[in-house]
């Protein structure tokens, strides 16, 4: 029945007791088989207990002890955490009846030190009751355990009067549900009298005495509640039909009612404590007003860094993994895809010297097979420029320079075909990034066309029709951003089909692709337009291009009854640089690309090659997970999982000097790079190395693990994975800062992962292991242990670098037909071992 208890109550089945958070506005007088504690954590509330009204603020604990009736009301925009404990559970772990009167707001002060505990341990429950790691059931018990400790060392008191009479509970149970089902109607006293079988005079006393309302207060209050519930989900009813609807003989009696408890009126309640007042919200569930949980878990974060016991190391908990392989197999042949795309962030960035060092890192130790960029046309490049009587002039020195360098290394340019130089702008105020690009589309469509040909024909006179056939053309970035395309939709389309066009009149074999649309948005409506429009167009791309982010909140944004388009994003370097949660899916780019792949087989479109031109963990680049050995595992687990399902994985980006925002001048700031500044890898980019060193033919792949066989050789890289915790993917990040950002993690434990290599030819190998852990090559890590320095010297950056190595083992060992291996895994790391057959 709805209002016998708290009705927001989430049940955890494997937990004997219930731990939420809410807030509150009004909640009628009601009562439970279960001791209740209030916890707040913001805003005032008002509690009456058999008629003891109690007065709670922020930090604030009241114990409700079972079967007492009590009332509760909401003063202002408040988030509390409430435990609802049951008899059973109390009798069973207390062996004498209990009654404990708390209330903070009236303890002594001996008993100061025994609140600040129970804080700190409500605290902890709420955190685990959303993070859920490893023996979360029995960490919850252990903490309310020290909770019931507490309480009856210090709060225990006789039992008072007060409580629900046991023998009338069932009548009681029965009258309120018969009062919840029929408030809107013109109830009396006499109506549920006859119901009961019962005089009127016994039903008033027995009412009261059992409530501790008369019986029209208590109508009142239920019917105060569920206008209340009305009143705060939607704004387009008037208060007068609102108040009759639920009951209330007429509105005046409704203000009356409404004025009584909250000392305002209805019009000025809603207008302060409705959140987004003039949109349609949903009904709220009843009791409880939404609220930003996160909010809630961050003021939560402030307990827990009191707390002494967060403070100790955790221990791990272990998990064991065997596995057999047949060594013998013929496998399949692996392409590795992954290895076709890297990105950096913009075409000048790849003219720097510290971005070339990088690149030619990443091709030392993990070759790419091209490189994908935007802003070729970026008014740094200066490729195009209008003199004072408007006529166009071109230079391609610096296109020269850049894909000179490229080449040079083995890397064929990916050129994202865009974006505008500021002369040719229709809106040269329309731009983004901290280095501006235009994003506006051109004055002239036709110098656009002349611009793009002349960039293709001087590439082709300077490295020849076929090399430049080999390399891909992306159209215009994620036009289904505002901030990225401020246009319509078929002006975009229109845009396309003109420079669609003109790249085909230069060469029919010239690789065009279609624009690179964010995945993780469903862009079912775009996508039917779009590539309809192609049909009937003849400019059917040569290939699919799409980005991932795995931001399940950006899809709220879009309508999706209309053509996507995204307006609330400004600005646009905040949505880079505050993290605002994360998807709680771990894998979430695998289902996003078996979705996108099921989309192009229904648009009959499979046979096109996808794509992914720009990937990661997140968008934002100021995410302090970006640094940490997270990210290995997390690029180790997403390719392995997905090894030549498409055909490119463009990792976003290869080096934090990306000049989307200002440059941070901190050394390990969250940037999206697998390389830091000065050179300096993080663990992501020994993630990519190992990768690199797995063999074509796939033996096995399970989870956390892949077998492959390369020339005279075997691998076998493995690795454990650990998500987000739950806090994390809300957007509740108080739980890191700079020098602890392992924090947000759930399911963290150590994995012992036993293989048995079976029916290997018989011979003596080469057997040379690599692990990447916080110990050995964890670059982050180690600037930690060395006193997380603001700068660096040359002198410690060249100890940096060498740190940012895997450990590395070496032995020989003869194998008869088959030989067991075993990694220990701790939370994050990543560990490759290679079998070099020596005779």
């Amino acid at each position: 029945m709805r209002n016998s208890i708290y009705e927001l109550v989430e049940t955890s089945g494997a937990l004997p007791f219930d731990v939420s958070l809410h807030s509150v506005n009004y909640v009628p007088s009601h009562w439970h088989n279960s001791l209740e504690v209030i916890f707040v954590l913001r805003g005032t509330l008002e509690v009456t207990v058999d008629s003891r009204q109690h007065s709670l603020t922020e930090g604030d604990v009241l114990v409700i002890n079972s079967s007492h009736v009590h009332e509760v009301i909401g003063l202002d925009l408040n988030i509390i955490a409430t435990f609802l404990i049951p008899d059973t559970y109390i009798k069973a772990n207390l062996k004498d009846s209990v009654y404990f009167d708390c209330d903070s707001r009236s303890a002594g002060k001996e008993q100061r030190q025994g609140l600040d505990r129970i804080r700190q341990l409500l605290a902890e429950m709420v955190h685990l009751r959303y993070k859920q790691g490893e023996v979360y059931e029995l960490e919850m018990q252990i903490r309310m355990l020290s909770v019931l400790s507490t309480f009856a060392r210090q709060f225990r008191t006789e039992a008072q009067s007060g409580a629900m009479n046991e023998k009338y509970k069932e009548r009681m149970l029965r009258i309120i549900t018969y009062i919840d089902e029929h408030y809107e109607e013109p109830l009396s006293l006499q109506d549920i009298a006859d119901r009961e079988f019962l005089s009127v005079p016994y039903l008033s006393k027995f009412f009261s005495d059992n409530i501790g309302l008369n019986f029209q207060s208590y109508l009142t209050s239920i019917r105060l509640k569920n206008a209340v519930e009305e009143l705060l989900s939607c704004d387009e009813e008037r208060i007068s039909d609102l108040a009759l609807k639920h009951g209330f003989p007429n509105a005046k009696s409704f203000y009356s009612a409404f004025k009584n408890r909250y000392h305002m009126t209805p019009n000025e309640y809603r207008k302060q404590y409705r959140p987004g007042l003039g949109e349609r919200q949903d009904k709220p569930s009843s009791n409880y007003l939404a609220f930003n949980q996160s909010s809630a878990l961050g003021i939560i974060s402030q307990y827990l860094q009191r707390s002494k016991s967060y403070e100790q190391p955790q221990v791990q908990a272990l998990a064991t993994t065997v596995e057999e392989v047949d060594m013998s197999t013929n496998g399949t042949m692996v392409r590795h895809t992954w290895k076709n795309v890297i990105t950096i962030g913009k075409a000048k960035e790849g003219l720097h010297a510290d971005v070339q060092e990088h690149l030619r890192y990443v091709q030392k130790h993990c070759p790419f097979r091209s490189i994908r960029f935007h802003g070729i046309l970026d008014d740094e490049m200066m490729v195009y420029r209008e003199d004072d009587a408007g006529k166009p002039h071109y230079n391609f020195r610096f296109v020269d320079q850049l894909f000179d360098f490229l080449l040079s290394i083995g890397l064929k340019p990916f050129v994202e075909l865009g974006f505008m130089p500021s002369d040719m702008a229709s809106d040269p105020e329309k731009k983004v990034f901290f280095k501006p690009s235009y994003v506006s589309g051109p004055k002239s469509m036709e110098r656009w066309c002349e611009l793009v040909e002349r960039l293709l024909r001087h590439c082709m006179n300077r490295y020849g029709a076929y090399e430049v056939e080999s390399w891909k053309l992306e159209f215009w970035n994620e036009p289904e951003f505002d901030v990225f395309w401020p246009g319509s939709i078929q002006e975009y389309m229109d845009f396309y089909l003109q420079t669609y066009r003109t790249v085909k009149q230069v060469s029919q074999r010239l690789q065009m692709g279609a624009p690179g649309r964010i995945i993780t948005l469903r862009s079912e409506t775009f996508n039917r337009e779009f590539f309809s429009f192609c049909r009937e167009n003849d400019c059917l791309p040569d290939f699919i291009p799409v980005h991932f982010y795995p931001h399940e909140q950006l899809d709220e944004m879009v309508n999706m009854e209309e053509i996507t388009r995204l307006y609330k994003l400004e600005p646009y370097r905040a949505l880079l640089e505050e993290f605002g949660g994360i998807s709680p899916n771990p894998n979430y780019l695998k289902d996003m690309l078996e979705n996108e792949k099921s989309m192009l087989m229904d648009l009959e479109l499979s046979h096109l090659p996808l794509y992914l031109t720009e990937w990661n963990s997140t968008a934002y680049h100021r995410e302090l997970t970006n640094d940490t050995l997270y990210k290995a595992a997390y690029i180790v687990k997403n390719i392995v999982g997905n090894l030549d399902r498409i055909e490119g994985f463009g990792y976003w980006v290869l080096s934090d000097n990306i000049e989307e925002t200002h440059a941070s001048e901190l050394l390990f700031h969250g940037g999206l790079g697998l390389i830091a500044q000065y050179g300096i890898p993080k663990p992501a980019m020994l993630g990519y190395e190992f990768l690199a060193k797995l063999g074509d033919r796939l033996l096995a792949c399970g989870e956390r693990y892949v077998v492959t066989a390369g020339r005279d050789s075997y691998q076998v890289l493995c690795y454990n994975y650990c998500h987000f915790d739950d806090l994390y993917a809300l957007g509740d990040i108080s739980f890191i800062d700079e020098k602890n950002r392992y924090n947000g993690f759930k399911e963290e434990k150590t994995v012992k992962l036993e293989l048995e290599l079976q029916n290997m030819p018989k011979g003596r190998y080469r057997m040379v292991t690599h692990t990447v852990s916080r110990t050995f090559g964890s670059s982050y890590d180690e600037w930690v242990r060395m006193g997380a320095p603001d700068y660096l010297n040359p002198e410690e950056i060249t100890y940096l670098k060498a740190s940012a190595r895997p450990r590395m083992k070496v032995r020989q060992i003869d194998i008869e037909d088959s030989t067991a291996y075993t990694a220990i895994l701790e939370p994050h790391s990543i560990e490759l071992i290679e079998l070099f057959a020596l005779e």
